[in-house]
């Protein structure tokens, strides 16, 4: 299949740990790879919107040029763009569950809307922030104290609009 060259779906905007990678490792989680190529290929706009709390910006870049090397090698061709948070203080509006991120990436990239679209993580933070953005909150193999805090009286609105999924790949089939 030919590589797009404009992407007319919505956005799907992922957490790279514990969904992209294992971890803050850049080892890649079974089939994540071919679930991004995947969702590029049906034409959605992709983009990553990552807490990388309290790393250096220098090993945040080098990690993201090694992904971007990786993406290349398994025929993703491009990407939206990319997002990190440094930050470690909670209060900080680019530290999720705050939605600084998504607010300048939108602002930055005027095609990209959330509230069209996904946002794609592993904890409760990652879905609290797609909820205060109107994205469709998605968890991937959420931990059990994940799904609690999902579960709680708190979160109820949240829960109701989150769905949670083994795989990236799992999510993908269902677009």
């Amino acid at each position: 299949m030919t590589w797009p060259t404009t992407f007319p779906k919505p956005v799907v905007g992922i957490d790279r740990r514990n969904v992209l990678t294992v971890g803050t490792s850049m080892e890649m989680l079974d089939g994540a790879l071919e679930a991004i190529r995947e969702l590029r290929l049906k034409g959605h706009k992709f983009v990553m919107l990552n807490d990388e709390r309290s790393r250096q910006m220098q090993d945040v870049e080098i990690q993201n040029d090694q992904l971007m090397k990786i993406f290349g090698d398994a025929g993703i061709m491009s990407i939206d763009t990319i997002f990190y948070s440094i930050g470690a203080d909670k209060h900080d509006i680019f530290v999720k569950p705050s939605a600084g991120m998504f607010k300048r990436c939108e602002k930055e990239f005027s095609h990209i809307k959330f509230s069209k679209g996904w946002y794609v993580g592993h904890d409760i933070h990652d879905a609290k922030a797609a909820f205060k953005v109107k994205a469709k909150p998605v968890l991937i193999n959420p931990t059990e104290e994940t799904q609690k805090k999902l579960n709680s009286f708190a979160n109820k609105k949240i829960k109701k609009v989150t769905r949670i999924y083994d795989s990236l790949a799992d999510f993908v089939a269902t677009l």
